[in-house]
């Protein structure tokens, strides 16, 4: 735990302290001053501040005592970069267009770099800044107040917010397994073998895909930091979140569930949980629970509830139809999970790895369906055959396939074949036929799919060939549109 503020400002502790991207107007400099109030406050020796008997000072107390004229007239680069030995200004220059995408002149313009531009000056700024500068230290847990207008009065907090990092660097002195521990299959064991550069080069990289902008970066992480709280404690509270629904077209819910695990897949984080989902309330039948899987950068907020909460549904107060009371029920909770009514125990992150095992696709909460696929047999010899993806699948000779064809009532209502599908072109032959299961629905499933293109083929179930039919028929017509121009 930290007690002391004398971090350099890096360009990750600047984003930390303002939401938003500092490349935009004002937000550098406000960055800046927050970085400059905190250093203030909790240096290891903190300015002399006039406070009263309980320690509270105001925040024309605090501009007496900072703003004399070295620092009111300090520009940005003066404050960022001299007398700060932690700071390389080229690869913070570097590490800041990295970050935010820009040009490297845009940075110049921010800083004040031609002569022709007059350098930003940080505190010069009125009072109203100042008490907005006051504000958001405070929403982010570094100081408390009291009153309001001119009778407001701030007080210093007695523990310092964790900043991400400092957890980081505090679980590695632990020698915890890290990254590690999180990474599912043998990927774990190239990761392990090269934690570190070798002789100062990097050896191993890792490039995934992930599409939560940088824009709602701030607000991810206060997620996560609810989140962590809310694990942190024994039960595990359920939570009230607002989540705005790409599926029904920017709908907002707003949703109590249960938290269980944050899964990262393909593109993006999700947070999984066990409660209300979008589509129950959507149909007017908020007391139905299920699995849903909320992408992070569209939970809008999200707090941490107590089980006898008055909020919650009826439904969940387990028991009490009985007569029994909460604390009562509680007892009844299972064992791996004390405190924690039985139907939410049961929820966990073990439980969710399983369930993704089971079929093609992430989302839990779809049933199960069969699948049955023809792959070109170069390409499943060389991508599935012998690899983590094969445990999905079960191959078949094409007499097994075409009976499990015709199986299906509506092929066999129909009196198709896939030898009447094939036709005059009998592709079986160069095929490896399988079966696997799926998600119904998972548009997951459907992006796996496309990205084989034509190396798989969907032969039941007929739903999902339609579906695939019809995307490559609509991308077709978008394509052949050009040709014919």
């Amino acid at each position: 735990m930290e007690s002391s503020f004398d971090y350099p400002p890096t360009v990750d502790l600047l984003d930390y302290l303002v939401p938003g991207v500092l490349g935009q107007k004002g937000n550098l400099l406000k960055a800046v001053r927050l970085w400059a109030i905190l250093r203030s406050l909790y240096s290891e020796k903190p300015m002399l501040l006039s406070t009263d008997a309980e320690g509270s000072f105001s925040n024309a107390q605090w501009r007496d005592a900072f703003l004399q004229p070295d620092n009111q007239q300090k520009t940005l680069k003066q404050w960022l970069f001299q007398h700060q030995p932690a700071i390389d200004e080229t690869h913070w220059r570097q590490a800041f267009v990295n970050r935010y995408g820009i040009e490297r002149d845009r940075l110049s313009v921010l800083l004040g770099d031609s002569p022709a531009d007059e350098e930003p000056i940080p505190f010069q700024v009125d009072h109203r800044t100042l008490r907005n500068d006051f504000a958001t230290l405070e929403k982010l847990g570094w100081l408390k107040a009291s009153g309001t207008g001119s009778q407001r009065r701030y007080y210093k907090v007695s523990v310092l917010p964790t900043l991400p990092w400092i957890a980081a660097i505090a679980a590695e002195s632990a020698d915890e397994p890290a990254l590690i521990h999180f990474i599912p299959n043998d990927l774990a064991n190239v990761v392990e073998h090269f934690p570190q550069p070798i002789n100062g080069i990097q050896r191993f990289i890792l490039d995934t895909e992930y599409i939560i902008s940088q824009a709602v970066s701030r607000q991810v992480e206060q997620l996560l930091q609810t989140l962590k709280e809310g694990w942190q404690q024994t039960p595990v509270p359920p939570v009230r979140l607002v989540y705005r629904s790409i599926r029904y077209y920017e709908a907002e819910f707003s949703i109590l569930t249960y938290p269980v695990c944050i899964y990262y897949f393909q593109r993006a984080p999700y947070l999984f949980a066990f409660g209300q989902t979008p589509q129950h309330l959507d149909d007017g039948k908020p007391e139905h629970l299920s699995w849903y899987d909320y992408r992070l950068d569209r939970i809008l907020s999200l707090q941490l509830l107590s089980w006898n909460d008055p909020s919650l549904p009826a439904e969940w107060q387990f028991k009490t139809s009985q007569g029994k009371s909460w604390a009562q029920s509680l007892a009844q909770s299972v064992a791996s999970a004390p405190g924690l009514p039985k139907r939410f125990a049961e929820k966990t992150p073990e439980f969710v790895q399983q369930e993704v095992a089971l079929a093609m696709g992430v989302e839990i909460h779809r049933p199960i369906a069969p699948l049955l696929l023809r792959f070109e047999r170069y390409f499943y010899g060389n991508y599935i055959a012998n690899t983590e993806r094969a445990k999905l699948f079960t191959e078949m000779g094409f007499a097994q396939a075409e009976k499990r064809f015709r199986a299906d009532p509506e092929i066999s209502r129909q009196g198709l074949s896939l030898t009447k599908l094939f036709g005059d072109r009998p592709r079986h032959k160069s095929s490896v036929f399988c079966s696997a299961q799926h998600r119904l629905g998972d548009n997951n499933v459907v992006m796996r799919l496309r990205a084989w293109g034509p190396n798989v083929e969907v032969l039941l179930p007929l739903s999902l060939r339609q579906r695939m039919t019809d995307d490559m028929q609509e991308t077709w017509r978008l394509y052949e549109s050009d040709l014919n121009e």
